[in-house]
Parts: C-alpha cells; sequence; structure tokens
C-alpha cells in the first residue's frame, strides 16, 4: 500500500514539473473578460446578417464578402479565430478564441496558458425576436 501511495505521489509530482515548463495559468478579472467580448456591433451585424439573407453566415469571410458594414463590424476584434456553427434556421453558435495578447505571450514564452480568452455567444429565437447570449471560458 505504501509503494502504492509513494508511486502515486511521484508521478503526480512528476507530471506537475513537466506541465508547467509548458502551461501557464494568467488569473483574468471579470473586467478582463467583459473588455475581452466581441462589440455589440459585431454581434448585432451577425443578427442583421440573418434577418437579411435568411440564413446564418457559415464563416468569418462568408460575412465580411457581404458588404463593408459586416467587414468594418470586425475592425477591432480581438481574436485570430472565428467559427460559426449552425445548428438550425434559428440557433446557431459563434465562438472566438485565440485572442491576440495570449498569441503574442505564447510567442513570447512559449507556454499555453490554461485561463486563455476566448468564448461564444449563442443565438436563438424568441418570441419572433432573435436573441443572445455570451459566455466567455
Amino acid at each position: 500500500m505504501k509503494l502504492k501511495i509513494s508511486l502515486f505521489l511521484l508521478l503526480f509530482s512528476t507530471s506537475q514539473l513537466i506541465s508547467c515548463s509548458v502551461t501557464t495559468y494568467t488569473p483574468r478579472s471579470k473586467k478582463q473578460q467583459q473588455l475581452a467580448k466581441p462589440s455589440i456591433v459585431l454581434i448585432e451585424n451577425i443578427v442583421h446578417y440573418r434577418e437579411s439573407f435568411g440564413e446564418w453566415p457559415v464563416s468569418k469571410e462568408q460575412l465580411v464578402a457581404k458588404g463593408t458594414k459586416y467587414k468594418d463590424s470586425f475592425l477591432g476584434f480581438p481574436y485570430h479565430t472565428a467559427r460559426f456553427k449552425i445548428i438550425d434556421n434559428d440557433n446557431m453558435v459563434f465562438y472566438f478564441s485565440e485572442h491576440k495578447q495570449d498569441v503574442a505571450k505564447y510567442k513570447e514564452t512559449q507556454k499555453v496558458d490554461l485561463n486563455s480568452l476566448g468564448g461564444e455567444v449563442k443565438f436563438y429565437k424568441k418570441d419572433g425576436k432573435f436573441l443572445w447570449k455570451i459566455k466567455m471560458y
């Protein structure tokens, strides 16, 4: 029994030492998360796109190709990755990840931040109107 406990402690401490060399954890305040959210203009333009064209955009490229209004809504967008997951005609999820600050920090330290900024916006239809909720990870 003592051998099992000793072996577990040895493996656990070794994994902690190894993981610290490739990962980091940056505490994020509520204010930092609030500032990292996508702009309301972008979110409202996604809803406007759905109402105007009768479909959700399948990619960022498709959205910005429809006009300068949609292209301009991505100005200052602090994320490298933006994905759209269409559930049905009334529901869609917009994922955003790889915050520019996190990418710059990774290039500098070569460590992955376990608390990197990112999240999702869930779009849904209720009482004939499109609504949305933002969730930060």
